[in-house]
């Protein structure tokens, strides 16, 4: 959210802080009650979209990073084993196309090292059985690389969608923040009506000078002031 809408949501949740003190001005006035149970409830539908935003957007994010750093220890362990038998037999050609290493995979371009763990997968897949016997190129170190970059792909997919909900959420801010902007100022019309009760059973004074602290805008630059009519600003420097 924007400076200007932090700052009507601040101000939400400070109300609501403030009401506390009232009840019994509250359960005294109908219309000042429902308006106050829509201020609150706007503030928790507005607090529940960030937090169900900031959630996702964070936890497909870790799960995105886990995913690649196993993907990354998976292939250089596949990789170092297959480059061993290249050395071994002298195979140079061999040797070139298997390697892979924890810094390429980690730190490289996404798609193009999905595509490359794949090959290399693939390639080791193809070593003669005795071969994959004899250099410790066991199912499981050949499967690891593969399904660590199924579960890249997918927390990838994860993060793109969850990236879609903050922006399909933002639609609905702004009106959920017009109708709190809305509400609070209903609030303050029907505190300001009540301000001059002097009835002793009741603190409408004070809950109208608390309403109106709790309410300011905080956060929002000032607004430059107006040039007073008749007296141009001078341009030269003078007063």
């Amino acid at each position: 959210m924007d400076t200007r809408a932090t700052s009507i949501l601040d101000s939400g949740q400070r109300v609501g802080l403030a009401v506390k003190d009232h009840p019994n001005e509250l359960a005294y006035f109908p219309p000042l009650l429902a308006a106050e149970t829509t201020r609150a409830e706007l503030v928790t539908a507005i607090e529940a979209q960030q937090a169900t935003q900031d959630t996702a957007t964070t936890a497909s994010t870790t799960d995105k990073e886990t995913a690649r750093e196993q993907m990354a220890q998976a292939t250089a362990t596949l990789s170092a084993r297959a480059v061993g038998y290249a050395l071994a037999t002298n195979q140079l050609g061999l040797k070139q196309a298997f390697t892979l290493s924890y810094a390429d995979v980690r730190y490289g371009e996404a798609t193009e090292d999905v595509n490359h763990v794949r090959d290399l997968v693939k390639a080791v897949q193809a070593l003669p059985a005795q071969v994959r016997k004899d250099y410790r190129l066991t199912d499981a170190v050949i499967q690891a690389p593969a399904d660590a970059a199924d579960a890249f792909e997918q927390a990838d997919d994860d993060q793109t969608d969850a990236k879609a909900a903050p922006r399909l959420a933002t639609l609905a801010l702004p009106e959920l923040l017009r109708r709190l902007s809305a509400a609070l100022r209903l609030m303050e019309t029907l505190l300001k009506g009540q301000r001059t009760d002097t009835d002793p059973k009741f603190q409408w004074p004070a809950f109208y000078a608390a309403f109106k602290e709790a309410n300011k805008r905080r956060g929002l630059p000032k607004r430059a002031g107006k040039t007073a009519k008749g007296t141009p600003p001078k341009l030269d420097g003078t007063v």
